[in-house]
């Protein structure tokens, strides 16, 4: 009886506690045109249902991308040649019919208004050909583009952040590598 009961117990826990597959977000296109030491991106990111619903009903949303090319070494860790950094903040007003996007890329600040609620995601989700330019490329070495995306939780109050240090402060962290490529060096 001990062993019946110990069996379905064990079978209980390996059901309930057994990994399950969630839709979440995802890098669903990842692009990458190199031209001699220029090296063009695009990318779009997929967000689950309940992401883009608060954002819907009025929860600002801060999204960072991180695109970074990478050297590729056998025996070494991969070597970090040049990145980019691109800030979006979304807000959506629904009583007011009000969905504006912030992007920051470098010294650039672009404030974009919208009309509907889907065009702001479609553009705010979606990073069209940033660009790298970088002279240190050789044309005997493999690299390959990782984009990194994470959004970024609101602040809490000053002091509940330093009492609740351990906290993690992201939503969601995802990485994405490109397939590799050799340039062509003229």
């Amino acid at each position: 009886m001990n062993r019946l009961l110990l069996s379905i117990t064990v079978a209980a826990l390996c059901v309930t506690l057994a990994p399950c597959r969630v839709a979440a977000q995802e890098i669903t296109r990842l692009e990458v045109n190199v031209s001699g030491g220029t090296v063009k991106t695009s990318l779009t990111l997929s967000l689950d249902e309940s992401q883009i619903k608060l954002i819907g009903e009025g929860l600002q949303k801060e999204i960072v991308f991180y695109i970074d090319i990478f050297r590729k070494w056998n025996l070494w860790p991969d070597e970090f040649i040049k990145g980019k950094k691109i800030y979006r903040t979304l807000m959506a007003n629904p009583v007011k019919g009000e969905y504006k996007v912030i992007s920051i890329e470098g010294n650039t600040i672009l404030e974009k208004r919208f009309n509907s609620f889907d065009s702001m995601i479609k553009w705010a989700l979606s990073i069209k050909e940033t660009t790298l330019v970088t002279e240190t490329l050789s044309a005997d070495s493999s690299y390959f583009v990782r984009v990194m995306v994470e959004s970024v939780k609101q602040k809490p109050q000053q002091m509940l952040g330093y009492v609740f240090f351990f906290v993690d402060d992201r939503d969601f962290k995802i990485k994405k590598d490109s397939e590799m490529f050799t340039p062509v060096v003229k």
